[in-house]
């Protein structure tokens, strides 16, 4: 036993070659001749006394592999653009249905669809995650107050690019607002 181990530490290699994901029939081969070589050199030695250094045989060369062809890779997206819409950061879009939904009076309170805890004052937005990815921000043109509205959310009447859903706390203040910019309006996307 004490043979082996001496082996195994003068021949560390010997023990697989290993080749892309599996040894093969050859390799297994290769290395139980260099282990009844080292074996037979090793009891040799111990029947007359002697010391033994063992040396390995040197290995041929791997032959080589093909590399299998990679997977194309996704286009790379400029994140100023959202990936589906592709709308540029900074461009206008003229005709998007603006609504509204709140918390007081509809229940819209608590976790959105991205997990983001709706809070009041806070300048929520659901969009068609489809065009526009969770965290696009934009701003209505024309808005007195200048708010700036991220996407959080989604909702089953928000569809397409052209339909933002704002939130309020309190709906009279949703309803107000609309009053204020309109229902159709030109947004402008900001990230």
């Amino acid at each position: 036993m004490l043979g082996l181990a001496v082996i195994l530490l003068l021949f560390p290699n010997t023990t697989t070659k290993v080749t892309p994901n599996y040894p093969t029939s050859t390799d297994v081969v290769d290395n139980q001749h260099e282990i009844s070589r080292a074996l037979a050199l090793l009891r040799s030695a111990e029947s007359r006394g002697k010391e033994v250094v063992l040396t390995p045989t040197p290995s041929p060369s791997p032959t080589p592999v093909a590399t299998p062809a990679l997977p194309a890779l996704k286009e790379e997206v400029n994140p100023s653009v959202s990936p589906l819409a592709k709308e540029p950061t900074g461009q206008k879009i003229a005709g998007v249905l603006l609504t509204y939904y709140d918390c007081d009076t509809e229940g819209y309170c608590g976790v959105t669809k991205s997990g983001v805890l709706l809070q009041k004052g806070g300048r929520y937005a659901a969009c068609d995650s489809n065009y526009w990815p969770f965290g696009t921000r934009m701003i209505i043109v024309g808005d007195p107050n200048q708010y700036i509205w991220t996407c959080v959310d989604t909702g089953s009447a928000v569809i397409g690019p052209a339909h933002w859903d704002v939130w309020f706390y309190n709906q009279a203040d949703g309803k107000d607002y609309l009053k204020t910019v309109g229902t159709t309006v030109a947004i402008k996307i900001l990230s």
